[in-house]
């Protein structure tokens, strides 16, 4: 790229920036995106205030965890199944575990064929949570549904996976 064709890209940049800063705040509240993750941070704001009523010593990603695993009792899970599953590093998974494991809401155990995988299980105390979490989640969910047909929540979740695979992409 010669000098000139650095001068018109520098213009072009500034005129695009000037015209986002120009922008009304409406149009990018009225942006997909900007509605899809606003929408999301409230949902796990209303979520997380539900369940810390519950139980205040765990975190969202923390609940996601036992919950996968209490969806997944008769698979013999590790670490990075459950890294893979929810879209999270093993290092971050590990770190959960580490403290899941000190609450006691779930345990490692050899994994029969290859003793240096550990099989992530719950405890009696992680089932305990998540039968409880899990019946406070569906009343949200009832709630936050309530009044929205059949027709358009199968085609919200439609859109929504769709939006997600391309986002994954």
């Amino acid at each position: 790229m010669d000098f000139s064709q650095n001068i018109d890209f520098i213009s072009t940049f500034e005129q695009l920036t000037s015209k986002l800063f120009q922008m009304e705040c409406k149009e990018m509240h009225d942006a997909l995106g900007y509605k899809i993750v606003y929408s999301g941070k409230l949902l796990i704001k209303k979520i997380n205030s539900r369940f810390t009523a519950f139980t205040s010593d765990l975190s969202f990603d923390q609940l996601a965890i036992l919950h996968f695993l209490s969806r997944n009792e008769r698979q013999e899970i590790i670490q990075q199944d459950i890294a893979i599953a929810l879209d999270k590093t093993k290092s971050a998974i590990l770190k959960t575990i580490d403290i899941l494991e000190q609450k006691k809401y779930l345990k490692r155990v050899p994994a029969p064929e290859d003793r240096r995988k550990n099989v992530i299980e719950l405890t009696p105390a992680g089932n305990k949570i998540i039968e409880g979490v899990h019946k406070l989640y569906m009343e949200e969910e009832e709630y936050i549904t309530k009044g929205i047909s059949k027709n358009d929540l199968e085609i919200c979740m439609r859109v929504l996976d769709h939006i997600k695979t391309k986002c994954k992409n």
